[in-house]
């Protein structure tokens, strides 16, 4: 959204218009990935979402939250979120035994780099769906092998910046 919603009153009334529009979840991101955004501590991802979280609870609305940062992960999880949904598709093998102990789904994004913000990195593409296979391999058998039940996991192939410079 470009940071029209960082307002928690703005972001209420939009997650309140989605909800109106038929939305069944809101997947909330208080921080950008993308590559020319400017980098956001966990603590004021936190303040962000803390500021909205509860009441979007009592919408009812499944949430869903965007973030690559471990301690904004646990902190979603100790929310009761319904979903994590993590750019570079959990890499933090010390998160494992959270993610394992929770009931929410994970969304796992295949993204070239392996951490923070997206980077402009050139993949052939001719490489491309051999690296997200193998990457998705790799990622759902630690996560698996960590005792996060396979039905929990969506995979999500990346796109843009996330793929490498070439659109095509």
């Amino acid at each position: 959204d470009g940071g029209k919603y960082l307002e928690p009153s703005a972001a209420l009334v939009h997650a309140d218009s989605l909800l109106a529009d038929g939305a069944d979840i809101l997947d909330i991101g208080a921080a950008s990935s993308h590559p020319d955004a400017a980098p956001v501590s966990p603590e004021t991802e936190i303040a962000r979402l803390a500021a909205i979280v509860p009441s979007l609870h009592d919408t009812g609305a499944s949430l869903s939250i965007d973030t690559f940062s471990t301690p904004v992960q646990r902190w979603a999880l100790a929310q009761g979120v319904d979903y994590l949904n993590d750019i570079h598709g959990f890499p933090d093998p010390a998160l494992y035994p959270d993610l394992a102990a929770s009931s929410c789904k994970l969304i796992v994004m295949h993204a070239v780099q392996e951490r923070g913000l997206a980077t402009r990195i050139d993949v052939p593409p001719d490489r491309i769906m051999d690296r997200i296979a193998r990457f998705f391999d790799a990622r759902l058998n630690a996560l698996t092998a960590a005792g996060v039940a396979a039905e929990r996991l969506i995979l999500d192939p990346g796109m843009g910046f996330f793929l490498g410079t070439n659109p095509e």
